[in-house]
């Protein structure tokens, strides 16, 4: 996609008079002709937000072009410190969504549907759920739908009034390491029952994610580093919504 210039004016109007800005960095003008195109807004603190009916030229200049952005991941919510209503806060719900191998998960949806926004996930896979003050404490279903088609119920989720409250993926976490105690990139983690694997990186750490509703489980884990030789660490217990360290493999 091409970078728009624009300019805010002191109303507040992002303006855009024909500058796009190349893939290279060059700045041009009259690259594009009359139509209709897709234009995506983004920010540090918002969701991305796209329109696929925007014109050039407008058809009708005094009449701007408007998009609702949704706040982000990393949006500056208030705290109950900074509100003059002491003791509460807005009600968040955060979490991260990955693929096993620890690669977020994009364009995903992520809603309590009826009583929270619906959030997109970008690259990173982290999302966070806005309630209405009103929404009271108690458990509610989290629905994602993943860019695969598939859709996940997340039940007894817990939200509290006032309060910000994460939902944490099950993983877990180790460490591939020589006897001197120097990590080893590259190495294949695998778990047994699960199709998956993860690779280490440069300093021999390593995550693997589970679904959102995975069970108790106990797992063998074995590493298998480039040149062949493996270690299992047998009777892993996998604890839902909890990240488990693994004991460091170790190799001579």
């Amino acid at each position: 996609p091409l970078e728009l210039i624009v300019r805010r004016n002191a109303s507040g109007y992002h303006l855009f008079f024909g500058a796009v800005r190349l893939p290279d960095g060059a700045s041009r003008r009259g690259v594009l002709a009359d139509g209709t195109y897709v234009v995506r807004v983004e920010s540090r603190f918002y969701q991305r937000a796209e329109r696929d009916d925007i014109e050039l030229p407008l058809p009708d200049p005094m009449t701007p072009y408007a998009f609702d952005l949704e706040p982000g991941y990393a949006y500056p919510f208030p705290t109950s410190s900074s509100l003059p209503a002491a003791g509460r806060g807005p009600t968040l719900l955060r979490g991260s969504l990955h693929y096993p191998d620890g690669r977020g998960v994009a364009l995903a949806t992520v809603q309590v549907v009826g009583q929270s926004n619906t959030y997109w996930t970008d690259e990173s896979g982290q999302w966070v759920l806005v309630f209405p003050d009103t929404q009271p404490s108690g458990d509610v279903t989290l629905r994602v739908d993943f860019p695969d088609g598939s859709v996940e119920q997340v039940p007894n989720v817990r939200v509290v009034q006032g309060r910000e409250r994460s939902l944490p993926q099950t993983a877990l976490r180790g460490w591939v390491r020589t006897d001197a105690g120097v990590g080893i990139p590259g190495a294949r983690i695998r778990v047994s029952g699960y199709p998956a694997h993860t690779i280490t990186d440069r300093d021999g750490g390593w995550f693997y994610y589970f679904r959102l509703n995975q069970p108790a489980d106990m797992v063998s884990v074995t590493a298998v580093l480039p040149d062949g030789r493996s270690r299992t660490q047998s009777n892993v217990p996998v604890q839902p919504r909890t990240t488990v360290v693994v004991p460091t493999f170790r190799f001579s």
